[in-house]
């Protein structure tokens, strides 16, 4: 990445993400390269050790302190701001909600498959469910709970976030989407920026190198 990420507030009183990326993210998306590699020359068994080092729990629990965290101090804050976007009835929002198949192509070539938030590297729905068919113990994806599916994968789960949230009135359009991971978009859940005191992500993008 060529620019600092980070979780501390800066001296305009917002931060970049919940939590800085800790280093065993990094490792673990290497992991998965170095699994569809070896999986592409034939390499089953490679490709399997792989997918399971990238299995971290230390993975698990820096999610976890973002999206299951509660709204406390020092990852998530909720901060009282005036004048936002009421919640629209949802027949008053924006139809469709999920952006089109097209779309989302648009996005991750603009975007790239980095969090446009924290920065880390992103792997699409459809590999993640192609790996876990291909190597469903290693590539684990059992149920719904956190703990049921792979770390490295979840944390890297790419998905597409409205910088206006949707129940606000926030269009499915490109200048309201942005590629984020989910601790970043789930960690947000209903609020706007300014109720978590992130930097709007619009204002940059993570060069990739994924």
């Amino acid at each position: 990445m060529t620019e600092k990420i980070t979780h501390e507030v800066g001296p305009d009183g917002l931060k970049d993400c919940f939590r800085e990326p800790i280093p065993e993210i990094f490792e673990a998306a290497k992991l998965l390269d170095a699994a569809v590699s070896a999986h592409l020359l034939g390499n089953s068994v490679a490709a399997e050790e792989a997918l399971r080092a990238a299995d971290m729990p230390v993975i698990g629990e820096w999610i976890d302190s973002i999206w299951l965290g509660p709204w406390v101090p020092p990852y998530r804050a909720l901060t009282k701001v005036s004048g936002l976007p009421a919640i629209l009835p949802k027949a008053d929002r924006f139809i469709p909600r999920d952006a089109p198949p097209a779309m989302k192509r648009a996005l991750v070539a603009r975007d790239g498959h980095h969090c446009r938030l924290c920065g880390i590297p992103l792997v699409r729905a459809a590999i993640r469910k192609k790996l876990t068919q291909l190597y469903p113990d290693a590539a684990r994806w059992t149920g719904v709970r956190a703990t049921q599916q792979h770390r490295g994968l979840q944390v890297m789960w790419l998905q597409y976030d409205h910088v206006i949230v949707h129940s606000r009135g926030g269009e499915t359009i490109m200048e309201n989407l942005v590629v984020t991971c989910p601790a970043c978009n789930f960690g947000r859940d209903r609020f706007m920026l300014e109720e978590v005191r992130l930097r709007d992500p619009r204002s940059h993008i993570r060069r990739p190198f994924w």
